[in-house]
């Protein structure tokens, strides 16, 4: 989190205009941060479902605050990118970028270790 608001406010208005990974490394940061949380919205549903009422927990909230402000700060930085440059370099850099974050995201989510190592 602390890297997308070192971005946003540091980076950003700087170099935001001439460098496409500035504004997609925003949106991707921030749409890996949607993907766990909405898994972690999507846990805490399914135990209020089956009895155990998670509504009454901060975390759920929490959750929920950071869904919504992660996709409209995705949504405004995508918007930004696409209007200063072209469709065909923002896309699949956009794309490359949100997956590689999310594949990284989700194996600190669920704490993989390296086998390797």
């Amino acid at each position: 989190m602390a890297l997308i608001l070192w971005l946003i406010f540091w980076v950003a208005p700087e170099h935001g205009q001439q460098n496409v990974l500035v504004y997609l490394g925003i949106c991707s940061l921030a749409g890996s941060f949607t993907v766990t949380s909405c898994k972690a919205l999507g846990v805490a549903l399914k135990l209020t479902f089956q009895g155990d009422n998670q509504l009454a927990y901060v975390h759920f909230y929490l959750f929920l605050l950071i869904v919504v402000t992660c996709l409209l700060t995705q949504m405004n930085y995508l918007n930004k990118a696409l209007d200063l440059f072209n469709t065909a370099i923002v896309s699949p850099i956009y794309y490359v970028m949100f997956t590689l974050l999310t594949i990284v995201a989700s194996l600190i989510m669920f704490q993989v270790r390296c086998l390797l190592c």
